[in-house]
């Protein structure tokens, strides 16, 4: 009888707290569908010993980080023991020493397009040395891979025209909504921390998040809606909080740092809407979960958030706050408009299922495995 195929995952950044790609992994982990042709192994750090969630699977430890330069030999040397047919890198650090089939997720390249002294908070020659280090892997991840995976067409298409990649070699696996945002119910009782009405922004302060035109959205606004930021890295903080007092907006916007999914549904459903004023996205999750829980989503025109929000969402011209402002109002004097776009939303979020993306991805791992 033939030995069933090995497919190793490296799941060392599992979990919430590395944000998309930590639940881009924990999701599909949770959603693996054992086989008798095939077991899945895990390589994960030391302090996922314990996690009930993965005690179900084999485990290897990895104790360096998973961009530093020591966890390239780390990875050789554990792989050289798990002795896999393919491995899956949800990132772009692949184990460049590895000479087996690798299968490998790239999210989004926006650090190749949202770059320079005002995206980040480093040295000047710090940041450089990073980046150019950054654009280096992620050329050999993509290059080396046998196969890639990505979020949305939108990526699809850049990749392989950035890379010079056939169509064939990447793959579109949608990612889905987590259950509890299908499941939780919102707290009737809850008290948001923010007067009403108001609208909700969800993300990182990043410069290609483009919070400017909100704020002068906000301003022009003039009191009619509050802005609650939920963020829970602040790196920009400062930097969001001078741009406000400038715009002499300062009463109307309130940061609320790390809100948990649970008491974050109950903010979302008493908003008037969540704001995604992103330039660009890797996929757009937070929409799908605000439109979740009935809440209606004003996305900007722009990278794969069309794709993704479909009809689903209202549109305004990504550095127009003008237009913004404009699509804010209609939301809240227009009942029977937003009505008809939670009923979009609610349709829309059957299409998105973390089960389907765990069996797509299944799928691209034995189709690779034969190549």
């Amino acid at each position: 009888m033939k030995a069933k195929k090995v497919i190793c995952i490296d799941a060392r950044l599992w979990g919430g707290k590395h944000t998309g790609i930590g639940r881009y992994i924990e999701n599909l982990i949770d959603n693996l569908v054992k086989s008798s042709k095939y077991e899945f192994v895990l390589i994960v750090p030391p302090s996922l010993k314990s996690e009930p969630k993965l005690d179900s699977f084999t485990k290897y430890y990895a104790r360096f980080h998973p961009y530093s330069l020591f966890s390239q030999f780390e990875m050789l040397y554990l792989l050289i023991i798990i002795r896999p047919d393919l491995v899956h890198i949800p990132h772009f650090t692949i184990p460049v020493l590895w000479p087996g089939k690798i299968v490998v997720t790239i999210h989004d390249l926006i650090k190749h397009f949202s770059k320079g002294s005002e995206t980040t908070t480093r040295q000047k020659h710090t940041y450089w040395l990073k980046y150019f280090g950054y654009l280096l892997i992620v050329r050999l991840a993509v290059l080396r891979a046998n196969h890639i995976i990505v979020p949305a067409y939108y990526w699809k298409k850049i990749i392989a025209q950035k890379f010079r990649l056939t169509t064939s070699k990447i793959s579109v696996t949608y990612e889905g909504v987590t259950e509890l945002y299908l499941q939780q119910k919102p707290n009737r009782d809850y008290d948001p921390p923010i007067a009403k009405p108001y609208i909700v922004y969800t993300g990182n302060l990043y410069p290609h998040k483009n919070l400017p035109t909100l704020f002068k959205a906000i301003k022009l606004l003039n009191g009619k809606v509050n802005l609650a930021i939920v963020c829970a890295r602040s790196v920009f903080t400062e930097r969001a909080e001078k741009y406000i007092q400038r715009e002499k907006v300062s009463r109307y916007v309130k940061f609320l740092g790390y809100v948990p999914d649970k008491e974050l549904i109950s903010l979302y459903s008493q908003s008037e809407a969540l704001v995604q004023p992103s330039l660009i996205e890797g996929f757009g999750l937070t929409g799908l979960e605000a439109m979740a829980v009935k809440t209606p989503v004003i996305a900007a025109n722009a990278s794969c958030l069309p794709e993704v929000y479909q009809n689903a969402a209202l549109f305004f011209e990504p550095l127009d706050s003008n237009d913004l402002y404009k699509k804010i109002l209609l939301l809240l004097e227009n009942n029977k408009k937003r009505i008809n776009l939670v009923k979009k939303g609610q349709k829309l979020i059957k299409k998105f299922s973390w089960r389907k993306m765990a069996k797509q991805t299944v799928n691209i791992y034995l189709k690779t495995i034969q190549e």
